[in-house]
């Protein structure tokens, strides 16, 4: 039986047996760029992101993908990545060889496929195609309000990019367009309505390079860190979406939609669409209930969100026969809409993220921090 003498001395040694073990188990270490700029990560950081990962193929509750922690930080487009200690190189990897496969533990850990090592610093260089990007998908919401001579987002890191204004403004989602297959196919001559658009812009989505993700990037002009839809799972968001702002000014907001929302649209009417025809596609049943919408009441903001390129991309890939058949369908019915739609309208065509084929050659799929996931189209138009 314990002494109740001894209780206050058991209790401190258990105080400082506890302090001395979270000591050990806090770590940091420093994220350094080719031009020395420093970030870091360090223990409650990884530890946040091991909670807040839902995906249901996230099993692993004592480490996470590293680039979710690089991303944090605001890395997006990686050519290298060196692990030092104390100043020696450990090793260096290229990013497009292990970013799948490349992973970070509660103790600190980066664990690259089979082999653990223990850096005291990442070294990372960026890849050169960063410098032909100006475009964000923050910036698409930002823009559209400045168009419509609206307020702008109360918080965003995005900006609007015209200086037009215009009396409606329609937004043409464009699910898992790829920014390289749009060109090839734009060079190809087989995309007469992409043909005609003066510039393409290159633009980066946010990681995880996934709907949810993106569409809360889309609407808020946040990162997920700020917007708190951190990937799978997460399907709203708390913090102020342009749909809020146009309700707010008493404007009209109509979105068509597939199937179903992939994510909460607030303050606005919400048309899904789904397969009516039971051709196994949405895509022609939101074009006709898009133009239903233009010809009989058009309204302020019209959203539109085509699916089925990215369908097609995970069942077949993204340089598959079948991939290439939805874009140059959608094309036509992207070319319908224009056409149909009044003057003085602001047009913006984007995707949410890329494609990129499976390692396995079955089927295509997005999400990880690569350049066929996370760079986008982004079009303006005025008409």
């Amino acid at each position: 039986m314990t002494n109740m003498k001894s209780l206050p001395k058991i209790i401190t040694f258990l105080t400082i047996f506890l302090m001395l073990s979270a000591c050990q188990n806090t770590w940091q270490m420093e994220v350094i760029t080719e031009d020395q700029q420093s970030k870091l990560i360090d223990t409650a950081l990884t530890n946040f992101y091991i909670e807040e990962i839902v995906d249901e193929t996230e099993d692993d509750d004592e480490s996470v993908s590293l680039s979710y922690l690089l991303s944090h930080h605001g890395f997006s487009l990686i050519e290298e990545l060196t692990l030092y200690n104390d100043q020696q190189t450990i090793q260096s990897f290229e990013w497009d060889e292990i970013y799948e496969m490349t992973r970070i533990s509660t103790q600190g850990e980066i664990i690259v496929g089979e082999e653990t090592f223990q850096p005291t610093s990442i070294h990372i260089t960026t890849s050169p195609i960063l410098e032909e990007i100006d475009y964000s998908i923050m910036d698409i919401s930002p823009t559209v309000l400045s168009v419509l001579e609206l307020p702008p987002l109360s918080e965003t890191l995005g900006q609007s990019r015209t200086t037009t204004t215009a009396e409606r403004a329609v937004m043409i989602f464009v699910d898992g367009l790829q920014y390289e297959k749009l060109i090839s196919l734009i060079e190809e001559n087989t995309l007469p309505f992409f043909k005609t658009i003066e510039e393409i812009h290159t633009g980066l989505t946010v990681f995880p390079a996934i709907t949810t993700s993106s569409s809360a990037a889309l609407f808020t002009g946040l990162p997920p860190k700020d917007n708190g839809v951190y990937g799978y799972g997460y399907r709203s968001t708390e913090k102020q979406t342009l749909f809020d702002i146009v309700a707010e000014n008493g404007l009209k907001a109509v979105a068509v939609e597939g199937h179903g929302l992939a994510f909460s649209i607030r303050n606005a009417e919400v048309i899904l669409s789904g397969d009516r025809n039971n051709d196994g596609y949405t895509n022609d049943n939101v074009l006709s209930n898009s133009l239903e919408i233009i010809t009989n009441r058009m309204p302020d903001l019209l959203f539109i969100h085509f699916h089925d390129v990215d369908d097609m991309g995970h069942e077949f890939g993204p340089d598959s026969e079948q991939y290439e058949t939805a874009i140059k369908t959608v094309d036509g019915y992207i070319a319908q809409i224009v056409a149909a739609l009044p003057e003085n309208t602001f047009i913006t065509i984007f995707a949410d993220h890329g494609m990129q084929n499976e390692e396995n050659g079955n089927g295509g799929n997005h999400g990880q921090l690569t350049k066929e996931s996370m760079i986008i189209p982004v079009i303006f138009l005025e008409k």
